[in-house]
């Protein structure tokens, strides 16, 4: 996300909370709305994701607060440890903290769960994000997962072709596979979504074949005789898991010898790190 996109964004978010209009920090007196320090803690142990949210932050609002930090992204935060410093009135702190929280919250949280997962496989195996985010979302949620050192299956439907059932319900797979080598940019992989053995078969025994077969909810036996049968065929094509992910089965599942483990609940799932800001006594 370009920076200038990200902060119309929380400029949105700050608007629709109505935030130069808070009726609370208006009870505060004017000889009480002088510039403060306030702080920006965890108060559990993460995997932090948000320096853009910081320089969004604080572009937005350069001629009025001060944002400082030395936290990096994708580093190991601590339960009280501070994470962001601010400086500014007293009512636009108090007027931003919820939506600025709201970002980070989530970001970490993306980060950190996907951290765990990326701890949890076997071998060289890669745990991927797909594109089941949120509306408006989606670099954001995506940045942190790189954050939290997943990586990206497709950030939109121009990044690579996937060939899903949807698909095959409307042309038939050998044919998609055939039309996919004719028309992909050199840059483009191909990815073919199977979802029994009878397919996975005929787009093994296609003249035109994959980079990637995604073998979409096979159960773990299944999956090993699905990975044996892909590498003995053309050990070149890359198998990818999809389905069913949760960090109780990651691991067994990275251990049938599959290359990338695709996982929605990165995204669409993910808690929020729990953050919180106080003002310095």
């Amino acid at each position: 996300m370009k920076q200038w996109s990200l902060c119309e964004l929380i400029r949105s978010e700050l608007l629709w909370d109505n935030f130069e209009s808070d009726v609370t920090g208006g009870l505060i007196s004017g000889q009480k709305n002088i510039n403060r320090s306030a702080f920006v803690f965890t108060k559990e142990s993460g995997i932090f994701s948000g320096i853009e949210v910081f320089e969004s932050f604080q572009s937005l609002f350069e001629n009025e607060v001060n944002f400082s930090w030395s936290v990096q992204e994708g580093a190991s935060i601590q339960e009280g440890q501070t994470l962001l410093e601010l400086l500014g009135p007293v009512r636009t702190i108090l007027a931003i903290e919820r939506t600025l929280l709201n970002f980070l919250s989530l970001s970490c949280g993306v980060a950190t769960l996907t951290r765990q997962y990326v701890a949890s496989v076997s071998g060289p195996t890669q745990i991927l994000a797909t594109r089941k985010t949120t509306p408006g979302l989606r670099h954001f949620q995506l940045q942190a997962v790189v954050a939290g050192g997943g990586k990206i299956h497709r950030r939109s439907l121009s990044d690579g072709i996937l060939i899903k059932e949807n698909h095959a319900q409307i042309e038939e797979e050998t044919a998609l596979l055939k039309t996919a080598h004719q028309k992909r940019s050199p840059l483009h992989g191909i990815e073919i979504e199977v979802q029994s053995f009878s397919t996975l078969k005929k787009v093994l025994e296609a003249s035109e074949r994959p980079d990637v077969i995604m073998l979409d909810n096979f159960s773990l036996s299944e999956m090993k005789e699905a990975v044996l049968l892909i590498k003995k065929t053309n050990p070149k094509i890359k198998i990818e898991a999809s389905g069913g992910v949760n960090l109780e089965t990651v691991r067994a599942i990275s251990e049938t010898g599959v290359d990338f483990i695709s996982v929605g609940r990165l995204t669409h799932s993910a808690p929020i790190l729990n953050l919180s800001l106080d003002f310095k006594t």
